[in-house]
């Protein structure tokens, strides 16, 4: 069987430091079938040079002045031609045989239409952040429902980074919204679960960096600002402020019973997050590490 081209799509903006290492987490995948398209918002920094670099290897690239993320990410998947598509953060990796294991899921399960797989927290110098997020350092995946993400107003166990989705579906929501700075992911995840609930896939698939410059820890307003507006715009301010409540609490119990067993396992050890090596030397799988194996590591 056939197996589906993987789109990739990288929006960068001053991310010199990261953007190689996010590059080759890409290009070193063990699967054939993938484009990379790479979306500079006019980096002032190496980050150009740098992907220069890679040019030859690259489906499309280009460096010019946008509107943000969400622009440079309509634009990305707009050159993108694969059945499948993602998009990885230019401070974010993916890890080693991540393609090849959604590859396969896809195959196996030609009615899923979204995919959500393992993911953990690094921080700038690749170590996974088990000290300042201990209860939530990582994810296994998670089988979310368009109710869970309206009433949990998060993502919480879904990380971007390691969630993909089919084309067809993609198109069918309308895509990335413009208008958005921070949520675009939260609001195209509300809009595919609409459609259908999220598979899970109980692989490694990626690494969430955070550090002092990423969006993540400087446009916290924003985030809250566009998380209410998301409320209004998929009917959660529909209902009284106590069922509202009653709906959170529905879903954040099951949520924290699943954080607190990820944290338990882990501190067994039957769960092991490496730290992720620099550019040039292995990341940190070298192959994914299954969920429902014995032995769940990171190796």
């Amino acid at each position: 069987m056939k197996r589906p081209l993987i789109s990739v799509v990288t929006p960068c903006y001053n991310q010199g430091q990261y953007i190689e290492q996010t590059i080759l987490s890409v290009l070193e995948q063990n699967y054939p079938h993938f484009e990379y398209i790479i979306i500079d918002g006019g980096s002032t920094d190496e980050s150009v040079s740098i992907i220069r670099k890679y040019k030859h290897r690259l489906r499309y690239w280009v460096s010019e002045k946008d509107h943000g993320q969400a622009d440079a990410l309509r634009k990305g998947f707009r050159q993108a031609q694969g059945d499948i598509l993602c998009w990885i953060n230019s401070d974010d990796i993916f890890l080693p045989g991540a393609f090849a294991a959604v590859a396969d899921y896809f195959l196996s399960n030609p009615e899923t239409e979204v995919v959500n797989g393992g993911a953990y927290c690094i921080d700038e110098h690749g170590t996974p952040m088990t000290k300042q997020f201990p209860f939530f350092v990582y994810s296994l995946g998670f089988e979310a429902t368009h109710n869970y993400f309206r009433f949990s107003k998060a993502q919480n166990l879904v990380f971007q980074q390691s969630t993909f989705w089919r084309r067809t579906a993609y198109e069918a929501v309308g895509g990335i919204d413009p208008d958005l700075k921070f949520c675009m992911d939260f609001d195209l995840f509300l809009r595919l679960s609409k459609r259908q609930r999220f598979r899970k896939l109980p692989y490694f698939l990626a690494c969430f960096r955070l550090h002092d410059e990423c969006k993540s820890s400087t446009l916290e307003q924003s985030r809250l600002s566009e998380v209410e507006l998301l409320a209004g715009r998929y009917g959660q301010k529909e209902y009284s402020r106590a069922m509202q409540a009653i709906l959170y609490w529905r879903y954040r119990i099951p949520v924290l019973a699943i954080k607190s067993h990820l944290y338990l396992i882990r501190k067994m050890g039957l769960v092991q997050l490496q730290e992720i090596g620099s550019v040039g030397t292995s990341t940190c799988l070298s192959h994914p590490a299954r969920a429902d194996e014995k032995n769940w590591q990171c190796l």
